[in-house]
């Protein structure tokens, strides 16, 4: 069933030099809308220095990320909006400013307009993405109006400003060369306003726009291939064009033979280059060498923090009024389902009431033209007074369209409507889940499959904020209890979960419904400049959340500093590269499912690392006595997958469960035949025993147990000793 979708690029999760290599030109975008259309009704790019935004009108996100592909392996840094309200709460945030570098900003409401311009010239929008792109544009200037989200200054022209001031430039004495003409004008306005300038030159591809501009501001307009005769006489330079525009583009400045590179390393008096374009207008090189300052649009982001602040407070009244938009557009959109019954029975009462005045008008004698017009009025009057409760009662029905017996057809029947086509799905499922980008790849990737086996339901994804979301990740369940409640709740009917952040006690009222095939189970190390576990230096900070891991990680290099970690993928790998850590530890399977596998510098074999209980497995929770939801689930179990998790979490229960002992296990099975690796271990890596065990699978958590069983006797053994040793010494 065709919905609002998206995936987006943005400032958020993605770095400059990431967001460089997707940053479409208007030609791109056309190119990219013109493709795009091929596979959805209707599609919808918003491409700015910040963000790289797809919208469609269709039935999967999938096709907008595989067009992606085509630039790189960047699945990593993409936001994913699989589901009507998701996309939608998305592009309402967007408009608002809530989304932006500077929060409030006014600029990515034009943004947006012009976006859906160029879609419009194309052809690629239609009724449902212009409606919906229409009221983001509301909602930008609702917030605006209705709150001081807005007010406090925190635009890219006054951070500009600030910059030149910050540097002690005296702009009476200064030459000053912008590049770009369109967003460049607020910035050089606020100059303009607050001083005068010795000269100011207008550089762009478009010279006739360039000199209107440059005629405006008492400037001189140059073609941007003139600029190098410009380098040596501006003391200021702003770039800020998204054309083919890249002042000293060279990779070595240092060792270039290029007379602008070695103009730029050894400048006879300071320069300041403001960069805010995407791709970046100069040479991030240009930052190391004296004399030069350069700032780019990541620079820049940190620099409006105070005035930010500011816009803070202002972000819970934001989020009600979008809130409440989301709510109306997402109410209106599933009512639009039932459209064609509407104007059918609309169009019937309207032929009906054509026909009758027919009837009328010659038995009224002679009529003046305003009197026709009243008669007709008082006809549409009574026409609209009469469908106006059955239009209401139809809209109501529409949010129910997966109804058994569903009421719009009984709709359809009373008003004579059998010839309508309208798609009535057999059935909406509400699949409830975190909001990381995982966890909703995941979802998907679960939905795709159930569309293959009853593609006659609708499947609507729902986001669920854990504790764990909120950085609670100690309490028990952090990453499902809130899911599960839903669940209980009746708010979705399947929840997905990571196999193994399910707690091993189950909930009353709540059973598995299927055990998913399994992905790779072994972690993987990600290291900052490339080397392996064992080529790392001596005392070299590793990164992870798991104490599991923590105590293997020491048994094969006790010199290593082993540091806590939090958050998701994309906020483990920033902290890595930033140089928080040398190194950090992932599991395999979330990176594979995002697409992230090249960030991986070694793959740790199931005997270094025993993966977590359930590690790679998705398991699909439903309502105990949901049968009809038990039934299509079932059909994607993987039995032998089902087997081998049950049998690690025996182990699991085995040993304690919710114990602080760090404990792994992994199971296999071979035909009919079950390996069990298991670690159990001393809270402080102390004593660490290791052990496995084989034999049928129809035994498989019988085998578990007795696995955890032998190693808990060892450990107790080996403490044993510890304790007599440690008194024969005394």
């Amino acid at each position: 069933m065709n919905r609002i979708i998206g995936i987006e690029l943005s400032h958020r999760y993605a770095p400059i030099e990431v967001r460089e290599q997707l940053a479409l030109n208007a030609e791109q975008t056309e190119e990219a809308l013109q493709e795009l259309k091929k596979k959805y009704d209707e599609v919808f790019i918003i491409s700015t220095c910040n963000r790289l935004s797809l919208y469609a009108f269709g039935d999967s996100y999938l096709h907008l990320e595989k067009y992606l592909e085509r630039f790189g392996k960047y699945s990593q840094y993409l936001s994913v909006l699989p589901d009507t309200k998701i996309a939608v709460q998305n592009l309402f945030s967007t408009a608002a400013g809530l989304e932006s570098q500077a929060i409030g900003e006014h600029q990515i409401v034009g943004q947006i307009r012009d976006a859906l311009d160029l879609a419009r010239k194309n052809k690629t929008i239609g009724p449902i993405l212009d409606e919906f792109i229409r009221q983001a544009v509301h909602v930008g200037k609702r917030t605006r109006l209705e709150t001081n989200i807005g007010k406090h200054s925190a635009s890219l022209a006054t951070v500009g400003f600030e910059l030149i001031n910050k540097h002690n430039y005296n702009l009476a004495d200064c030459n000053l060369l912008v590049i770009g003409t369109g967003n460049m004008a607020n910035l050089v306005n606020t100059v303009l306003d607050r001083s005068s300038i010795n000269k100011l030159y207008i550089a762009s591809h478009d010279l006739e726009r360039a000199n209107e501009m440059a005629a405006e501001w008492q400037g001189e307009a140059v073609h941007v291939s003139k600029l190098p005769s410009l380098l040596a006489e501006v003391d200021i330079i702003i770039g800020g064009t998204q054309g083919e525009v890249n002042l000293l583009a060279e990779k070595e400045i240092e060792n270039s033979k290029c007379t602008r590179a070695q103009f730029a390393a050894s400048p006879e008096k300071p320069k300041l280059l403001i960069d805010f374009g995407l791709p970046r207008n100069f040479n991030p090189n240009l930052k190391k060498i004296d004399n030069i300052n350069l700032y780019d649009l990541d620079d820049i982001k940190k620099m409006t923090y105070s005035g930010l602040l500011k816009r803070h407070d202002e972000i819970p009244q934001v989020r009600e009024i979008i809130t409440e938009e989301v709510e109306k557009f997402t109410t209106a959109f599933y009512q639009r389902k039932a459209a064609p019954v509407i104007e059918a029975y609309w169009n019937g009462l309207n032929e009906t009431k054509d026909e009758e005045l027919k009837w009328l008008m010659p038995k009224m004698g002679k009529l003046s033209r305003d009197q026709e017009k009243l008669i007709e009025k008082f006809a549409h009057r009574l026409i609209r007074k009469i469908s106006k409760k059955p239009i209401e009662q139809v809209q109501e029905i529409a949010q129910n369209l997966h109804l058994t017996d569903n009421p719009i057809n009984t709709v359809k029947k009373v008003f004579d409507l059998d010839t309508v086509e309208l798609f009535v799905p057999k059935k909406r499922i509400i699949i409830g889940t975190r909001g990381s980008k995982l966890a909703l790849t995941q979802t998907t990737y679960m939905i795709e499959k159930l569309k293959i086996l009853e593609p006659q339901n609708e499947y609507v994804t729902k986001i669920i904020r854990t504790s764990g979301d909120d950085g609670d990740i100690q309490v028990m369940g952090a990453f499902t209890s809130a899911i599960q409640r839903a669940l209980l709740d009746k708010r979705v009917d399947i929840a997905v979960h990571s196999y193994k952040d399910l707690p091993i006690e189950q909930v009353p009222g709540l059973v598995l419904g299927a055990i998913s095939e399994r992905e790779d189970v072994r972690d993987a190390l990600l290291s900052k400049h490339g080397k392996t576990l064992r080529e790392l230096p001596i005392g070299a900070i590793v990164g992870t959340g798991s104490l599991r891991r923590q105590i293997q990680l020491q048994q094969i290099r006790p010199d290593l500093e082993i540091k806590f970690i939090q958050g998701n993928l994309d906020s483990r790998i920033k902290k890595m590269q930033e140089g928080d850590y040398h190194a950090i530890i992932l599991a395999v399977a979330g990176l594979k499912r995002l697409g992230m596998l090249d960030q991986v510098t070694e793959f740790l074999t199931q005997e270094e690392m025993i993966p977590a209980v359930c590690q790679g497995a998705l398991a699909l929770e439903i309502r105990d006595g949901d049968k009809g939801t038990a039934a299509l689930v079932k059909k994607l179990n993987n039995e032998d997958v089902l087997l081998e998790t049950d049998a690690e979490r025996s182990f699991l229960t085995a040993l304690g469960g919710g114990c602080n002992f760090p404990m792994a296990a992994y199971a296999k099975i071979d035909g009919s035949s079950i390996k069990i690796n298991g670690l159990y271990a001393s809270a402080d890596g102390s004593i660490v025993e290791v052990d496995s065990i084989e034999g049928h699978k129809n035994g498989a958590t019988r085998l578990a147990s007795q696995l955890a069983i032998n190693l808990m006797e060892r450990v107790r053994t080996r403490k044993f000793q510890a304790e007599s040793t440690s008194n024969e010494a005394t």
